[in-house]
Order: structure tokens, then sequence, then C-alpha cells
């Protein structure tokens, strides 16, 4: 059955997008996915081929021309491509790559997450690149644990390249040194946001400021913890550590309910900022917040962003799922001509250090440069891609200005990160796509009031669920508890 779905999506692209070509793209005109006959005995032939690459940064970097001719001059004699791309901006992306994806424009690989990933494989947009890895990708194959390969699993077929890099989750408690040392903190002793209220409520009296100063997403790190198994909301989940795989609506969740009365607290309390529910952009100083990263990046990012020594706490577990797998993704188009050059170009992105740091450096001699120690010293800030996007940190040469090697402390705490026990399941959302998406509605119009402490959760979680069991919530709930049964062998 499976299979026949494949097949299925492999001939509906091939059909629709046939009379396409540019780029390096021309679209089958055969029923064999992606058309890779003819243009894969082109490749093999000795010929350049031509590939677009389509990702997300600050824009088109100005030397754009001068750095990829020296990425083609390097990769051309490497493995025989030609490189073209399209840097969309920040503002730009989500409408452009969604005009990209649904028009069928050409390109041969294009930048994702786990926000579009499975809507665009049910599209038939990628290429199925499951038994294509071993022979075009040995590079990354060997660096990457297999368990980041099922976290892009879908339907044990996969069609996205995960960019390895902080692919686990890990979460730090980022305070004010100056308040720390001034008050005597004992950070490792808040295990819980009840733990800080105290402390919150005399820097509140003391500063006259707000010590929890956000946004609209609120306190949202407080839902790492339930995996939200391809539903795509917060409110429907698996704890990652649940053995029995309960799927939760997770605002009933004694941890989740609890964080949201303490919300709810601080609020009242005068400790969260009043205008925290209309809020688009935060500000750049806060006395505690909580963000994704790793321990030094306190000194080599979050201090330096907000002008001020901090210190970090770790806080809960550092977690491998699927979410955190598909924080960068990139795909190779059904459309491509040459799949398997589209491989071995991001295995050599992701392997070859010379390549991966023309990447994320830039431009040698114009962006950065090498120092007699074998580092990397940055010209001047002015590359405009995002290197998250591009591949792997763990082969990017040590930028002369770190101490220590940070990328060296990212890979241990992947290394050392707690599987959610549904790595490797995405819940196939098609018998109940309208209810799911109604009942992702209802919870984005209480979001930011619930997840920043102006509702109490005593009135507003049992009037979320009302709504949500009007609106189907208990067939998403009881069909995504079955396929989750099945996938833990129940």
């Amino acid at each position: 059955m499976k299979l026949k779905k494949v097949l299925a999506i492999g001939i509906a692209a091939a059909l629709t997008m046939g009379a396409l070509i540019g780029c390096g793209n021309s679209g089958s005109t055969s029923g064999e996915q992606g058309g890779s006959g003819s243009g894969a005995a082109q490749a093999d032939s000795g010929e350049i081929v031509n590939l677009k690459w389509v990702t997300i940064g600050n824009g088109m970097p100005e030397n754009y021309d001068s750095w990829v001719a020296g990425v083609n001059e390097y990769i051309g004699e490497k493995i025989g491509v030609n490189l073209e791309m399209e840097v969309i901006p920040w503002g730009d992306w989500d409408n452009r790559r969604n005009i990209i994806i649904n028009t069928n424009e050409p390109y041969d690989i294009i930048f994702g997450n786990g926000n579009n990933y499975i809507a665009d494989i049910n599209l038939g947009a990628y290429y199925d690149i499951t038994d294509m890895l071993d022979e075009n990708m040995p590079g990354l194959k060997e660096l990457m644990p297999e368990k980041y390969w099922d976290g892009v699993k879908v339907k044990d077929r996969i069609y996205g390249i995960p960019t390895y890099k902080d692919s686990s989750i890990s979460n730090y408690a980022i305070w004010d040194k100056e308040l720390v040392d001034e008050y005597s903190l004992d950070i490792a002793s808040f295990t819980d946001l009840g733990s800080m209220t105290e402390v919150f409520e005399t820097l509140k009296s003391d500063k006259n400021d707000y010590p929890v100063y956000i946004k609209n997403d609120g306190v949202y790190y407080i839902f790492d913890v339930y995996d939200q198994i391809g539903a795509g909301t917060q409110i429907l989940g698996v704890r990652y550590d649940d053995q029995d795989a309960k799927v939760c609506f997770t605002l009933e969740e004694e941890d989740i309910y609890s964080s949201l009365e303490v919300l709810h607290d601080w609020y009242q309390k005068g400790i969260i900022n009043p205008d925290a529910s209309t809020l688009s952009e935060a500000r750049v100083y806060n006395m505690w917040r909580v963000a994704q990263g790793w321990e030094s990046a306190g000194i080599t990012s979050w201090g330096p962003q907000m002008g001020k020594d901090v210190v970090v706490q770790k806080v809960g577990d550092t977690i491998l799922s699927n979410e955190t797998v598909r924080g960068s993704l990139n795909m190779v188009s059904i459309n491509t001509k040459y799949p398997e050059k589209c491989l071995q170009f991001l295995d050599m992105v992701n392997t070859d250090t010379k390549l991966r740091d023309m990447f994320y450096y830039g431009e040698e001699g114009v962006n950065f440069e090498y120092t007699e120690d074998g580092k990397a010293h940055k010209i001047n800030n002015d590359w405009a891609m995002a290197g998250y996007t591009q591949g792997t940190f763990f082969t990017v040469t040590q930028v002369d200005t770190d101490e220590f090697n940070q990328w060296d402390e990212i890979k241990a705490l992947n290394e050392q990160a707690a599987s959610s026990v549904m790595l490797g399941f995405t819940f196939d959302t098609t018998e109940v796509a309208d209810k799911l998406a109604n009942c992702r509605e209802i919870w984005l119009r209480y979001r930011s009031e619930v997840m920043t402490g102006v509702q109490d959760p005593a009135v507003a979680v049992p009037q979320i669920k009302e709504e949500l069991m009007n609106a189907g919530w208990q067939d998403v709930v009881d069909a995504a508890q079955k396929q989750v049964d099945e996938f833990m062998g129940k």
C-alpha cells in the first residue's frame, strides 16, 4: 500500500510538472520520478550540470558573482556541478517559497523546515531519496547518526536532508550576570517557573522593571517536552519520555497547566510586561529569558547581543525529536533532472571543509581569510547567507575570535540527547485534516493571551477545550492515538 502511494505521488507530480524547463530542471517526460533517466546519463558522461538552490538569508550577497564563480570552479572540478543560488530575504520567504512550490517553478534544491515539509511531500513536490543516500551521500551518512535520518522519515521514506547542527533541543535560562552577582542568586536551584516568583517580585520592586519581558508567543519553551507528532500545534502531542505514548491535550497536563498558572500569577503581579500579548518583537535587554542553544552561546551570542555579561543554566533534558531535526532541511525537487548530482553536491557541502567555509563565511579574501593557525578570520559581517540552512556545523572552520570550539560542544549535546519515543513517527492527518485545521485556529485565537499570562487557565483551558470538542477534537486525538499505538506495536 505504501509503495502504491509513493508511486502515485511520483507519477502525478511527473505528469503535472512535465512541461517545465530551466535551471537544470526539465520535467519528466516519462512516468519515472523526476525524469532522472536521460539527465542522469548526461551527468555521468562528464559534462557540467546546472543546479539551482533556493534558500533564505539577507538576500543575494553583493559579491555573489565573484563568490559563485569561485564555488563553481571548485565544485566543477570535483563533481561536475555548476551552481546558481537564489537567496530570499527573510521577510519575503514565506510568500516567495509558496509561489515556487505551488506553481512548480524550476529549482533543484530548496530549503525548508517542519512547517512545510509534510505539506509539500503531500503535494508531490520532493524527490524520494531513500534508496539513493548510501551511494550519493556517503560522507554525510558516515558523519550523521542514523537517528537523525529517522527524524525526517515520512511513512518510512526520506524526502529531506537534515542540516546536522544543534539538531536536538537544549534550553538555557539566560540571566543578567550583574543581577545574579548583586543578589547572590543560585540559578541552579530554579528548577521550575514557580521557584523564581519570589526573586522576580524582588527584582520588580527594586529595579522598577519587568523581570520577564516577553512578546506574544510567551514562555513557549514549556511545550518542548511534548512531541507534536507532526500535528503542527502545541496543544496536541506525546510527552517525549512517555513510554505509554499517550496523545495529550497538553494544556490539561499537570506540567503545562501549572506553568500557565504561574504565568498568570506573574502577569497579575506585574512581573510580565502588560503589553506582552500584543508585541510581535521583544526588546533586546532581559533580566531573564530562556532560549535554545548551548552553554558557550552565552559568551559568543546571547551576551554580546544584549550588550551585557550573562550567566546561563541548562533547563531540562536535551531532546531529539522529529521537530528538532526538521528545524532545517534541504529537499530535492521532484522535477530535477539530476537527483544524484543534487545529493552529491549536498554531501560535499556537508563534508568538504573548504566548500563548507565558502557557504558559511563567504568569499575568501573578501568576507573572510584563514589565519596562520588554520582558523577563520571574518573580514566583515557582510555575508548574506544563513549558515544554519546549508549543512552541518561540524565541518565549519572555527572562527579565530572563539577561545574554544563551540561546534564540539553542540555535537556533544546531540550525542547525549534523549530521543523522543515518537522519533520517526509522523501523524498522517489526511482523515482529520479539516478538523485539525479548525482546532489549530481555535488555539491560535487564545495562544497569545494564555502564553503571556493574561488569561487565567482555570477559565481559559475549559473554554478552549469546549470549543475544540465542538470542532472535532476528539476525532483528531483518537486518530492520532490509533496511529501512535500502531507505531509503538500495541
